[in-house]
């Protein structure tokens, strides 16, 4: 038998998520069960992104809530590759052709073209569209986007294939969420890569697609720091630091501007090194390790007029 105390390599999920007092575990438990009864209430069993929500509005004050973690392949090495990065929200008014461009299956035809949902019930929810496009940034010259690029021209796994996992804890409410789906880049003309091998596109959609994807790559250009920005400036990542006195003062004359402004003082329009980073969640694992619930949504293209939503299923821990 086991003794009473049981050592740290000993511990299950529920004491990995335990905090300091019982007091506090009994209240986010109480809070968590209220949350889905709330929801159950008015309709069937609240999806990901319902229950994401909820999470970042609680976590909304603590420093770093918005600090999540990235894995790609790197598909010479067959190594995975994993990076923390800041998530900047979700993207708002996102075009569902664009969607469709980039989700496996969106390719197919159906009769819902514009809006995601269809009849309420098992496991199915009404939704106002695909409201979960998640926006981070990054540089052209990274090892992400070489990744993907690589992922293109060897089309590993399948043209279905999913690019990156994203992992997200809330220590708040001790929820852990993992986010599987597809990587796209947007530089200054555009998407990098095309998950489509259609030639036939709808070019008048297409630049429409294109507009509202730069204008959402300029706005967070001029939304982020001057230390941020001025980064996209710097010499090549990855290569050795210039040390030596000589090199020093070949880079005094190559300085970057300062907080990517001008002389005036105005934000200089993004370079080609700046990427906004889009991630089009297509699978999620939930725990929520204060009861061990845990739940799964996957996102199903029905086609023949039945609509698209997130698929929504409790399974064991």
């Amino acid at each position: 038998m086991m003794s009473a105390t049981t050592s740290s390599s000993q511990e299950g999920l529920s004491d990995i998520g335990r905090q300091s007092t019982t007091t506090k575990i009994s209240n986010n438990h109480q809070d968590n069960e209220s949350d889905d009864n709330d929801f159950l209430r008015n309709s069937n069993m609240p999806n990901w992104k319902e229950r994401i929500d909820i999470s970042i509005a609680k976590s909304r004050k603590i420093r770093g809530s918005n600090y999540v973690q990235i894995s790609t392949i790197n598909y010479e090495t067959m190594e995975p590759r994993c990076r923390t990065v800041v998530y900047r929200g979700f993207l708002k008014g996102m075009p569902f052709s664009a969607v469709k461009e980039v989700l496996p299956g969106g390719g197919m035809e159906s009769d819902v073209v514009e809006t995601v949902g269809q009849a309420e019930g098992d496991g199915v929810k009404k939704d106002d569209g695909y409201d979960c496009v998640m926006k981070m940034i990054t540089d052209v010259r990274s090892n992400k986007v070489k990744e993907l690029e690589m992922f293109h021209e060897l089309k590993n796994g399948g043209k279905n294939a999913n690019t990156v996992e994203m992992v997200w804890w809330f220590p708040k409410s001790s929820e852990q969420y993992r986010i599987s789906g597809r990587l796209q880049f947007i530089g200054s003309n555009g998407p990098l890569f095309s998950y489509t091998d259609d030639a036939t596109k709808d070019t008048t959609t297409n630049d429409a697609n294109n507009a509202y994807l730069m204008a959402e790559r300029k706005q967070q250009w001029g939304n982020l720091s001057d230390m941020a920005r001025e980064q996209f400036y710097w010499e090549k990542p990855g290569i050795p630091h210039s040390s030596s006195l000589e090199e020093v003062e070949e880079s005094k004359d190559a300085q970057p501007p300062a907080g990517g402004r001008d002389e005036d003082g105005k934000v200089l329009p993004p370079p080609d090194a700046f990427l906004i980073m889009l991630l089009y969640p297509v699978k999620i694992d939930y725990l929520r390790l204060t009861d061990n619930y845990r739940q799964i949504d996957e996102w199903d293209w029905s086609g023949g007029g039945g609509g698209c939503h997130w698929k929504s299923m409790r399974v064991n821990p």
